[in-house]
């Protein structure tokens, strides 16, 4: 008798450890793959940042560097590339005997999404925006001070797609027009932008020194008066996904 017992007793003892070990194992599975789903999103939205800061560079040297075109590869990684939410920009001035306005100018966007995380160039800047707010990660090539501006209004003309999945996509960009549209000295110079990163927008505007605030919660005004000289310079660019 004291021999089955002891018999038995090693059993449970063998069962009881064995299951600890699965149930350790498991938590570790489970617990483990959360975290290595959370650092390949991270890793995801952080190599999709680093592509645009390229494509910003690249239409940066369209812009202001005279390049025809430029190339900018972007790895998807199971998100979406495409034609997004357009930034909405309107610029006036005032001046003793006349006035200026570009009117509302829609301007198209590329937008990088995955996991709810959209990264946004559009008139300029790239921004990334989530459901908490946004950050500019790239500032617009604009010069604002309190004696002059020269704002480049980088209207994109962007393909109507959108691609998904895990492949790397070529996005091309070729300069169509060039125009200056205004270069004089104003009163008083007025800058309206409507978009989905406004938080990022508005602190940058901000700190280079410009007054806003906020008629809607997608909506700046800016302002900054008496200023020796104001050139605005508009720069037509189509893009195509490859």
């Amino acid at each position: 008798m004291i021999r089955d017992r002891r018999g038995v007793s090693e059993t449970v003892g063998f069962v009881l450890v064995f299951s600890l070990v699965l149930l350790t194992v498991g938590t570790v599975l489970t617990v483990g793959y959360g975290g290595l789903q959370d650092v390949r999103d991270a890793e995801r939205v952080n190599n999709a940042q680093r592509a645009f800061d390229v494509l910003a560079n690249n239409i940066e040297d369209i812009t202001a560097r005279g390049a025809p075109s430029r190339g900018t590869e972007i790895r998807l990684a199971e998100a979406s590339l495409g034609r997004g939410e357009p930034t909405i920009l309107n610029v006036s001035a005032d001046w003793s005997s006349s006035n200026f306005s570009t009117g509302n100018d829609s301007l198209d966007s590329i937008v990088y999404e995955a996991e709810g995380t959209q990264i946004r160039y559009a008139a300029g800047a790239v921004t990334r925006v989530q459901s908490g707010g946004s950050v500019m990660l790239v500032e617009p090539n604009f010069v604002l001070s309190d004696q002059r501006v020269i704002l480049p209004v980088v209207e994109l003309v962007v393909e109507q797609r959108s691609i998904a999945g895990s492949r790397t996509v070529l996005v091309r960009s070729v300069r169509t027009n060039r125009e200056v549209e205004l270069d004089r000295g104003v009163d008083q110079f007025q800058l309206n932008v409507t978009t989905p990163a406004t938080d990022a927008w508005e602190g940058y505007l901000e700190e280079e020194g410009m007054n806003c605030t906020r008629p809607s919660d997608d909506r700046l005004s800016c302002s900054i008066d008496d200023l020796d000289s104001v050139q605005l310079v508009r720069f037509t660019i189509e893009v195509t996904f490859g």
